[in-house]
C-alpha cells in the first residue's frame, strides 16, 4: 500500500478549521439556505479578522 504525504501548515489547518466551523455555525443555525450561506460567509470573515489580527500581536508582542 503506498504511504500518503499529507502535510499542512499552521496557516492551511487554521482556513480549515475555520471553514469547517462555519459551514456547521451557518447548517445548525439558520433556517433558509440564504440565512445560512450569509451566517456561513460572516462566521467565516471573522474567523480570517481574528486570526490575522491575534498574528499581528503575536508578532508585536516578540518584537
Amino acid at each position: 500500500m503506498p504511504k500518503i504525504n499529507f502535510s499542512l501548515n499552521h496557516f492551511e489547518v487554521t482556513m480549515l478549521l475555520a471553514l469547517l466551523i462555519s459551514a456547521v455555525l451557518g447548517v445548525v443555525s439558520k433556517k433558509t439556505d440564504r440565512e445560512r450561506l450569509e451566517y456561513g460567509l460572516r462566521s467565516m470573515g471573522w474567523f480570517l479578522v481574528t486570526v490575522f489580527g491575534m498574528g499581528w500581536l503575536m508578532y508585536l508582542g516578540h518584537r
